[in-house]
């Protein structure tokens, strides 16, 4: 399960910890759930004219993309959000202000941040309707490939690149791609770095390091560097799982990525299985410090 995590955001009297306990008690606690979070901090900065909220907005992005948190920003009627501040009261907020950090919410979320994969804005008043959203959203953006979740994102984001986005993902042995490996434009790539990988693998067990000393599932020393797009890879055998982490140093989301994805998930089941490690489970992370759209 890739999405793990759910911030709740939303003026005061808008139901977060009334969808709070309703999603825990659907779900027996299976989810992170937090209760504002940066979003929140950056709507009140806005609002006080406080200095730092371009520190808090950029904040938020570092949460979206680690594409493992939902943010549900929740938007009832001004109405509904004053009749609730009526019947229950509140120590900060009056009803002009109330609807000031609703007007704030509303434009962030629905100019800002709302065409992004992993926001949901739920504008319904329904409990049982809202928590539903939340959940199939959540279960459908686990079924979405990593790369197609990073290339939404950049996307919709309205800029040209964004720096440092990871995802991760359970390699299923079942559902690999191979015709990825005769893609035209990396095919003679793909093949040199599998075959450095495999290299490294051979002299590392056999002990052609420069400790002339074999090495063991455990070892940290299986790693593939380079200076082009896929500039890191590496793989550590712990608690019977192989954990291969990829770093790319500049990735074109329309054109290449998902072929880089989907060759990564490939050469990790390769080299599980050059460790005689074939019925282990392999968790891939893929960190991009460049995602772009333009070249």
């Amino acid at each position: 399960m890739r999405f793990q995590n759910i911030n709740l955001e939303g003026p005061d009297c808008s139901g977060k910890t009334t969808l709070f306990r309703k999603i825990h008690e659907i779900t027996n606690f299976r989810f992170n759930i937090q209760d504002r979070s940066c979003l929140s901090m950056y709507v009140y900065s806005k609002l006080y004219n406080r200095p730092d909220s371009e520190i808090w907005f950029d904040k938020i992005y570092d949460d979206l993309k680690r594409l493992d948190t939902l943010y549900v920003v929740l938007l009832p009627k001004a109405e509904t959000i004053l009749e609730r501040l009526k019947t229950r009261g509140d120590d900060f907020q009056d009803e002009s202000s109330i609807l000031e950090v609703r007007n704030q919410f509303y434009t962030v979320s629905k100019f800002g941040l709302g065409q992004l994969p992993n926001v949901l804005v739920l504008e319904e008043e329904d409990l049982n309707i809202n928590a539903t959203k939340v959940l199939d959203c959540i279960a459908s953006l686990n079924q979405i490939p990593g790369s197609e979740l990073i290339k939404s994102l950049v996307f919709n984001s309205g800029q040209n690149e964004l720096v440092n986005i990871q995802c991760k993902e359970k390699v299923n042995r079942n559902n690999l791609d191979y015709s990825v490996l005769d893609f035209p434009k990396e095919k003679e790539y793909y093949k040199k770095i599998t075959e450095a990988c495999v290299s490294k693998i051979f002299k590392e067990f056999t002990g052609l390091n420069e400790y002339k000393m074999p090495q063991k599932h455990d070892s940290r020393r299986f790693i593939y560097t380079d200076d082009s797009c896929i500039s890191f890879i590496h793989f550590l055998y712990r608690k019977n799982k192989l954990d291969v982490c990829a770093t790319l140093r500049s990735s074109n989301v329309s054109n290449t990525l998902w072929a880089d994805w989907e060759f990564l998930k490939i050469l990790s089941a390769k080299i599980a299985d050059e460790m005689n490690l074939k019925d282990t489970t392999i968790n891939l992370t893929v960190n991009i410090r460049s995602a772009h759209i333009v070249a």
